[in-house]
């Protein structure tokens, strides 16, 4: 039975008894069969309100999971798309990595400009950051060579200080240091 119908049971039955309530004994248990009575309906509409408490959970946790469905079915589609995107984007990624690239400063603005091997054999290159037309072209190892002497940097063991000299210079005596006007010590050596 529910607890409602239990108490009600109770109350006929003290009902019934005659229990006289001038007595204490009598005061007590009509209290106490009054007191079940109200603990029982206090009870039914706690459940009542626990019910319907559970009944909004239910319907508040299927509306989210048919939101996040909406949601992370919008994502996948998304990144789906980025995925190929980024494919896309990684295989003219990939034609451009390959190419070497040579750094050279714009005649017009001095800024860095990156030179492909296509510029080159065109001639000509494109400053970015001023729009001028320039011409490139790589020297040769042999011009580099035919064009000036060797030169090689000496540090003085003395004082630190580096200093660039000539091949022929280091072949010919022995250099001092500018700074200090100590020898230098050096090995040529011949490839």
């Amino acid at each position: 039975m529910e607890l409602n119908k239990k108490a009600a049971y109770l109350q006929g039955l003290v009902d019934g008894l005659g229990v006289d309530e001038s007595t204490k004994e009598g005061k007590i248990i009509k209290a106490m069969a009054a007191l079940l009575g109200e603990m029982a309906d206090a009870i039914a509409a706690m459940d009542e309100d626990l019910t319907q408490a559970y009944d909004q959970i239910n319907d508040l946790s299927e509306e989210l999971e048919d939101l996040e469905a909406d949601l992370y079915e919008d994502e996948d589609a998304e990144d789906e798309d980025d995925d190929a995107a980024d494919e896309d984007e990684d295989a003219g990624d990939d034609d451009i990595a390959s190419e070497p690239f040579y750094e050279v400063a714009c005649p017009a603005c001095g800024e860095t400009v990156y030179v492909s091997e296509d510029d080159l054999d065109a001639g000509e290159a494109n400053c970015a950051h001023c729009g001028v037309t320039f011409e490139v072209a790589l020297e040769d190892d042999d011009e580099e060579q035919e064009e000036g002497p060797v030169q090689y940097e000496v540090p003085c063991p003395a004082c630190g200080q580096t200093t660039v000299f000539e091949e022929d210079d280091l072949l010919d005596g022995a250099p001092k240091c500018p700074g200090c006007g100590k020898p230098l010590d050096f090995e040529v050596t011949e490839e």
